[in-house]
């Protein structure tokens, strides 16, 4: 079985994937708003709360879809 097809036949892998893709966008988000050199573009999202919350989801997603044997 290929990690395509792993990914696909469950869902929660296929969540988890979706959130780790999000929490590592927020990562890089967060780390070139904390070093933007014009300090009045400030970003409305903080992206900081946003990468951790999905990466909390991921980290979740993936241990129950292979707990339950996905």
């Amino acid at each position: 079985m290929d990690i395509q097809t792993a990914i696909a036949s469950h869902p929660l892998f296929t969540g988890a994937a979706l959130a780790g893709m999000l929490a590592l966008f927020g990562m890089i988000r967060d780390y070139r708003h904390s070093r933007r050199a014009d300090l009045d573009k400030v970003s409305l999202i903080s992206w900081g709360t946003v990468s951790g919350a999905a990466l909390i989801i991921a980290i979740v997603s993936l241990a129950i879809g292979l707990r339950t044997g996905g």
